[in-house]
């Protein structure tokens, strides 16, 4: 009989671990959808997506705006505080006159967006993520601050250069 030695019960321990781990992950992908992405497409939809928001921006249709975001942003806030946010962005930053899209970074199902911009009061960097998971693009998060400093193209994904 060979004497029991605890690098080999860590060892199976270790195995069984892994295996239920697997197994677990496994399980989970089998409710879980992630598609395979096709980015340009997915592009497209955040680039329409884009105009549509700012339409609705120099309208001041707060209630639109918010319904263009994902499950994700209306689960971290409320429609009356995302009105009043807007509200206090157009106060502060003015109508919207132009922009230039400095870079982009595509991932299966989300679509990130980098935009120097000119509004009526000052000029601005703006952050887009989109979520493109079925054919629509919704927002994720949308953050503008003042100033336009030099974009590092370079880490850029997945998408093709603006």
């Amino acid at each position: 009989m060979k004497p029991s030695n605890g690098f080999n019960t860590m060892h199976n321990m270790y195995r069984y671990l892994v295996l239920a781990l697997l197994s677990a992950a496994t399980l989970s992908a089998c409710y879980t959808h992630v598609k395979v992405g096709d980015f340009d497409k997915d592009k497209a939809l955040a680039l329409a997506s884009v105009d549509k928001f700012r339409t609705l921006y120099e309208k001041q249709d707060y209630s639109r705006l918010y319904d263009m975001g994902s499950p994700v942003m209306k689960g971290s806030v409320q429609k009356e505080q995302f009105a009043t946010a807007v509200q206090a962005s157009f106060a502060k930053f003015g109508k919207y006159k132009s922009s230039v899209l400095v870079g982009s970074s595509c991932f299966p199902n989300e679509v990130r967006l980098v935009y120097d911009a000119e509004y009526e009061n000052m000029k601005v960097r703006e952050l887009m993520v989109w979520s493109v998971p079925n054919g629509d693009a919704e927002l994720v998060m949308y953050q503008i601050s003042p100033g336009q400093d030099e974009f590092q193209k370079e880490s850029q994904v997945g998408c093709p250069t603006p």
